[in-house]
């Protein structure tokens, strides 16, 4: 019997590798066991997500655009809502002390304007650029067009002087990494992902022993991740080469056995990613108060595990009031 799996839970246990990488919660106690549990095994997170949005959306936008329309304005009112959310937080920090219009408008359109925020702007340019590749190139060109720009992004300008030799190219090489601060945005990192999940969506597929390539590649990948840790080789430690087809086979798995689902798990997952941040600083602030910074934060492990816990029953209880509110609706427009 085929077991079945659910995408949102699998959602669910991947927001939580994503708080690890910004609380790095065996730092102390081993940090090359660390650097696995965040910058290997916790960097299959965030291309899951985009993997199920080119899975879910990028094909039925090709059929009709207004779900891209739709899906774009949806984003952005999440978007939205963080960067208000988090403003007091900026203020706090004297994000806007020494004010630079520049700046600014890179923190709002391409890095984010807290630090996990970077996901929405890089998914709105990432899910336009991949649609306007395929719609206008087609899915051979656009691959290879979407892969070049992840191997740029995964080893950036390091070698940029011997792979290219135009004066040009270097000029526009320059401003690309002048301009993303980091590689993992819309352009260089979020399309490759949003087309793997399409291809699997529109691809017929015969996988036999998929855990095995899922092995192989996971391996390849913690080899090739400490390998450019080692030597300080990526421009940002979210990428590899091998993730690329660890994310196929992995995704490919996950679809095939994927029968059942679960909406308000999905929403709690994103309620995890959204407010993780703002439990990570309000535990510091209230700890540095109370005068026990040294017994929590000094430990990495409780201080991450206290994270998940509040930020998972706040994301719960927010699922469970608009579960009453809705109900309350309903009942009102019965009455």
């Amino acid at each position: 019997m085929r077991k079945k799996i659910n995408l949102d839970i699998c959602r669910f246990f991947a927001s939580f590798l994503i708080v690890a990488i910004h609380i790095s919660p065996f730092a102390k106690i081993n940090p090359e066991f660390d650097f696995f549990f965040t910058r290997i095994l916790g960097r299959v997170a965030v291309p899951f997500f985009v993997m199920i949005t080119g899975y879910y959306v990028l094909d039925k936008s090709f059929e009709n655009k207004k779900v891209l329309i739709d899906y774009t304005k949806k984003i952005l009112k999440i978007y939205l809502f963080c960067m208000i959310l988090y403003l007091p937080i900026n203020i706090y920090q004297g994000t806007f002390e020494n004010f630079d219009g520049i700046e600014v408008v890179k923190d709002v359109f391409i890095n984010g304007t807290m630090y996990h925020l970077w996901y929405f702007p890089a998914l709105i340019v990432g899910i336009w650029l991949t649609y306007y590749l395929i719609k206008k190139l087609g899915r051979k060109a656009s691959f290879i067009i979407i892969l070049l720009f992840y191997l740029i992004g995964l080893f950036g300008d390091s070698y940029y002087g011997i792979i290219v030799k135009s004066e040009i190219a270097k000029n526009i090489y320059h401003f690309l990494f002048h301009l993303f601060e980091y590689t993992r945005n819309g352009l260089f990192y979020i399309p490759i992902f949003l087309y793997l999940g399409y291809a699997i969506k529109i691809t017929p597929r015969n996988i036999r022993c998929p855990f095995l390539y899922n092995l192989l590649f996971f391996l390849l990948m913690s080899g090739e991740a400490f390998l450019l840790h080692r030597y300080h080789l990526q421009r940002h430690d979210s990428m590899y080469l091998f993730l690329l087809p660890l994310m196929y086979f992995f995704f490919c798995y996950l679809i095939e056995h994927h029968q059942t689902a679960n909406r308000k798990l999905r929403n709690v997952a994103t309620s995890i990613y959204i407010f993780h941040p703002l439990f990570i600083i309000g535990i510091r602030f209230v700890s540095g108060r109370m005068g026990i910074q040294n017994i929590l934060l000094e430990n990495n492990l409780l201080f991450y595990l206290l994270v998940c816990l509040i930020t998972a029953v706040f994301a719960i209880l927010i699922e469970k009031i608009k579960g009453v509110g809705k109900n309350e609706r309903k009942s009102f427009g019965k009455e």
